[in-house]
């Protein structure tokens, strides 16, 4: 799914990088002293199963939730899995990601449009199960626009998705200064992806596409970003302690 020649816009520069890993290595060096920062099970070159699995939520035909403004969700979802992956790999971790532009995993000639999403999910569960973990990303949106704040969901099969769950909850809560932490949450059966996926998976909802302020913020290049950032550091901190 991935192109061999991996290049866009996005792609962080070498001063990025060097900004990056020295942030992170600050950010873990408070938390704890003399670790490796990337585990053995994540080290380049290593088996199928040391997979981290990036999923930018939806893609294609399928939009996701749709703001008022007209802000889809797809493409936010994209924007911050791309640099969510470039931290990742930056530091040594085995990443691959279900979609680096605006496509559907749907197989061709499915002519239905429930066809294709069930394509979709399926083919998207088989690069779950073949990944040693799997962080989905999406964006939230509810029918009253008061309601703001990432929620990270978590899949049931395993006990570690809870845990990486609350690691990823943690950190975004602490580095962006969310006013609101909201509580971790199962995913229920009706999320297929996190119901039937067999390896620690999390669903991290970034934000409302309903509330008009956290909208404007996800809609920040900058801020995806720092969003993706502080993802990475719960992965990090997630590999440390376990």
């Amino acid at each position: 799914m991935i192109r061999e020649n991996f290049k866009r816009e996005t792609l962080l520069n070498g001063a990025v990088i060097g900004a990056v890993i020295s942030v992170i290595a600050i950010v873990i060096g408070a938390c704890i002293r003399d670790v490796v920062i990337v585990p053995e099970w994540v080290q380049t070159g290593g088996e199928m199963s040391d997979i981290i699995l990036i999923d930018p939520g939806h893609g294609g035909f399928d939009g996701g939730a749709v703001a008022s403004d007209g802000t889809v969700e797809k493409d936010i979802n994209l924007a911050i899995s791309l640099p969510l992956a470039d931290i990742l790999r930056v530091l040594g971790y085995n990443v691959d990601i279900t979609r680096d532009s605006d496509a559907a995993l749907d197989e061709q000639g499915i002519t239905t449009i429930r066809g294709r999403k069930v394509s979709d999910m399926r083919n998207r569960l088989e690069q779950y199960n073949q990944s040693r973990m799997v962080i989905s990303i999406h964006q939230n949106h509810f029918t009253q626009a008061q309601y703001y704040g990432t929620q990270v969901i978590y899949g049931g099969s395993t006990a570690e998705s809870t845990i990486l769950a609350e690691s990823i909850r943690q950190t975004v809560g602490s580095l962006l200064e969310q006013p609101r932490l909201r509580e971790l949450k199962k995913g229920s059966r009706d999320v297929f992806l996190l119901h039937n996926a067999d390896v620690p998976v999390v669903l991290v909802e970034c934000g409302f596409l309903s509330n008009s302020a956290e909208r404007e913020r996800l809609k920040n290049v900058e801020y995806q970003h720092q969003m993706a950032f502080s993802i990475a550091c719960g992965i990090i901190l997630h590999g440390i302690y376990n």
